[in-house]
């Protein structure tokens, strides 16, 4: 008589088979639970407990015995290897938790010594609590972050679109923008629609001051034979530099000045967008109904518009803006309507949505990093030569292009749910395993 016969596994219900079947056939899975699905359903398969070691990969029958036995006591909680032997683990659940409770809390500069957690400070604290760890080590305090989701992260500035907070005379106020939404959607649509329309899409934006000194940045250099940067440095004057970005081309403008005054900025962007003008393509005669739709369906839904002349041009170019208050100059806001352009202005704390933001954080970098200039002059010529390199061979930016498809693709595959397309709102965390998602939702019967 075979063990299989006198220890013979219990009837399958339904639910559990179709759960061990998914779990078997599980690529993400962990080999584990897999191989102990795949013996629990050679076994129901009526096979020994031989063959169905050798089914699942595993060469001992009597693992397959003991597995069994566990199935018809604990059902599908049998998958979850328990501990294999060797040192019991210390830090158990309450101990994991008294460290994370830890680490969420915020650091006290006076009694903590530190305004942010690192694994040093986050230990001593554990030792010193009066309920806290006193053996407990780095290396297990990483581990148990990890484990829940936490990482080492450089800070980031993060703002609310549409909201800032302003000083004024009577204090701190906080101004709103009431037709945020609709600027960031006509925007959105510009770098969409516009070049398809026939009407060219360009950005603009200031970038500086930057001072006359080293700039750190990383290099390939010999092994232990770091750049050397000098120590000390003379101020000697700032420079900015004036961006005009096509991003459906990647061509860019650019113009170091030392001062930023309207009156440089106006001038210089005149004469860039008169030389582009001559450079488009002639447009499609339309009647002037049709003209004035165009030109109003780029203030479509803003509460605050600007009054349009009766007489307009026929729209040739878009012009992404920032909301500085000397870009909404009369004259020069007349003369862009008077060449057919048509200025969309960012929303408060939106210059995110100005893609010459994008080009400009990479000529920066690769024009002064690892520099020191002595002289404005030197800033303005790292920034304009870089920009002519840029220029041999430019890179188009798309907004909500191939990347952002790619991403919301990865987002609806992580979220998806089992498999059919739908995505949810509030998905299931990443990483989750399907023994996990059972555990959640079904309960066997003991």
């Amino acid at each position: 008589m075979t063990r299989r016969k006198k220890y013979p596994l219990r009837a399958l219900t339904s639910a559990e088979r179709e759960w061990l079947e998914r779990i078997s056939r599980a690529q993400s899975e962990p080999a584990s639970h897999v191989a102990r699905a795949k013996a629990i359903l050679a076994v129901a398969d009526s096979r020994n407990y031989t063959e169905a070691a050798t089914a699942a990969g595993r060469k001992s029958g009597d693992a397959v015995s003991k597995l069994v036995s566990e199935f018809n006591q604990h059902g599908l909680a049998a998958i979850q290897p328990r501990h294999g032997g060797g040192a019991v683990a210390q830090y158990g659940p309450a101990k994991r938790e008294r460290i994370l409770t830890e680490a969420r809390r915020k650091p006290e500069p006076a009694q903590d010594g530190t305004a942010t957690w690192s694994l040093q400070t986050l230990r001593r604290a554990l030792h010193r609590a009066p309920d806290g760890l006193p053996g407990v080590s780095e290396d297990t305090i990483r581990t148990v972050l990890r484990a829940a989701g936490f990482s080492w992260q450089r800070a980031q500035t993060w703002c609310e679109t549409g909201q800032v907070v302003r000083k004024r005379k009577r204090g701190q106020v906080t101004t709103y923008d009431p037709d945020t939404e609709s600027k960031k959607k006509l925007i959105e649509q510009a770098y969409r629609l516009g070049e398809s329309l026939g009407v060219s899409v360009w950005n603009q934006d200031e970038a500086g001051p930057y001072q006359t000194k080293p700039f750190p940045g990383q290099s390939w250099q010999p092994q232990g034979q770091p750049l050397h940067q000098a120590y000390e440095y003379i101020r000697n004057g700032t420079a900015k530099l004036l961006t005009l970005f096509h991003p459906a081309t990647g061509q860019v403008r650019v113009k170091g000045v030392t001062r930023c005054t309207n009156i440089i900025l106006h001038g210089w962007l005149k004469e860039q967008l008169s030389e582009i003008l001559m450079t488009l393509p002639a447009t499609v005669p339309v009647d002037a109904e049709t003209n004035q739709a165009l030109w109003h369906h780029w203030q479509q839904g803003l509460s605050i518009k600007i009054t349009l002349p009766k007489e307009l041009p026929p729209l040739r170019m878009l012009l992404v803006w920032d909301n500085l208050k000397g870009h909404y100059t009369p004259d020069m806001v007349l003369w862009l309507f008077a060449h057919g352009i048509m200025p969309l202005y960012t929303p408060l704390a939106g210059s995110w949505l100005n893609m010459a933001e994008s080009i400009q954080r990479i000529l920066v970098r690769r024009a002064l990093e690892g520099q020191s200039p002595q002289t404005s002059q030197q800033i303005i010529d790292l920034l304009e030569t870089t920009a002519c390199g840029w220029n041999r061979e430019p890179t188009p930016f798309v907004g909500g292009g191939k990347r952002a498809a790619r991403r919301t693709r990865s987002r609806q595959r992580r979220h998806a749910l089992e498999a059919s397309g739908a995505c949810a709102s509030r998905p299931i965390r990443r990483h989750q395993t399907l023994f996990e998602k059972w555990h959640l939702s079904y309960q066997p019967t003991r």
